[in-house]
């Protein structure tokens, strides 16, 4: 058994040695050789054209041949990396990032730029446009910039304004017999009040576009305006006698005491009832025994025309601004 395993140990040792050998071979073959890496076959490159990539072939030896054999054009306002006699090598990526000409209006004002910015966002930082988190922007931030783009900026602004306008005061009448009739004392002057209402007002670039009303309460209350009418009768001459009718116009009477125009008012002594009327004529004679003929309408407001005459009181008006309640 122990022969056995010494033999084993004999022939692992000689295999280790022959592997050791023909990798020493191996190595010393590789490393003898001149070996030279070979660029000039057509290679395989990325453009990223403003972002957008796209893959070329080329045998160009060059990054400027290699764009203009693949009609790629760049302009000296054009950033180009790498630059273009850099040597073209299998895989690598050109990138070329070209200025927008863009359009910002903003303020009132119209602003035209040309920039390297990628986005709406940053052409708006990069010229000094602060925004607040209300202001409207077209197109979005996020939106990439095109040649010729038009970016819009809307400031908008909210706020509250409360504004007044007046209450219309009432304007009470009320029957006073210590005025003269006709006349009009006002004993308690109006007041107009005073109603604030509170608005949010929207504004865009300044100009108001919308208003809400929040609300509205009274800050002043109107004070009535209370008006005096007067009813008091200045009385001049009075007689009394016997009331008969005719055919007169309306309120209308004749008679021999009073001028016309004059007016005056009849009383029925019987049943206490009164009217006015005004002188129109002259009459009646005296020889009937009557004091006043009165127009046949006015008559049956105090008495029946069948009953032809009653007992009259007569008083003279001497009120300028009198006329008929």
């Amino acid at each position: 058994m122990k022969f056995l395993a010494k033999t084993i140990l004999v022939l692992e040792a000689a295999f280790f040695v022959a592997l050791l050998l023909a990798k020493f071979s191996l190595f010393s073959t590789l490393f003898s050789e001149k070996k030279v890496l070979d660029f000039t076959g057509e290679k395989a490159i990325t453009v990223s054209d403003n972002g957008l990539e796209h893959r070329i072939m080329s045998q160009a030896p060059n990054v400027g041949e290699a764009l203009a054999q693949n009609n790629i054009p760049v302009s000296e306002k054009d950033e180009l990396f790498p630059a273009k006699d850099t040597g073209i090598l299998p895989g690598m990526t050109i990138f070329i990032n070209r200025p927008a000409n863009i359009k910002i209006a903003v303020d009132g004002k119209n602003v035209t730029r040309q920039t390297f910015a990628k986005t709406v966002s940053d052409a708006l930082s990069e010229n000094g446009v602060t925004l607040s988190h209300v202001d409207r922007v077209e197109p979005a931030l996020e939106v990439r910039l095109s040649d010729n783009l038009a970016i819009s900026v809307t400031r908008i602004k909210t706020e509250e304004v409360a504004l007044e306008e007046d209450i219309d005061f009432k304007e009470v009448e009320q029957k006073d017999n210590q005025v003269d009739w006709g006349e009009k004392k006002i004993t308690q002057t109006g007041e107009k009040g005073i109603r604030e209402t509170t608005y949010q007002v929207h504004y865009e670039n300044g100009e108001e576009v919308s208003r809400k009303k929040l609300a509205t309460k009274i800050t002043q209350s109107p004070v009535t305006q209370i008006v005096k009418i007067g009813t008091r009768l200045r009385i001049g001459k009075s007689d009394s006698g016997i009331a008969s009718w005719y055919n007169a116009g309306e309120n209308e009477c004749a008679s021999r005491d009073f001028p016309a125009g004059t007016w005056l008012r009849v009383t029925n002594r019987a049943n206490g009832k009164q009217t006015y009327v005004r002188v129109a004529g002259y009459g009646p004679q005296a020889a009937t025994g009557k004091l006043i003929d009165l127009d046949n309408k006015i008559f049956k407001q105090l008495a029946p025309l069948g009953q032809g005459t009653f007992k009259a009181k007569v008083e003279e008006i001497l009120n300028s601004k009198f006329s008929p309640p």
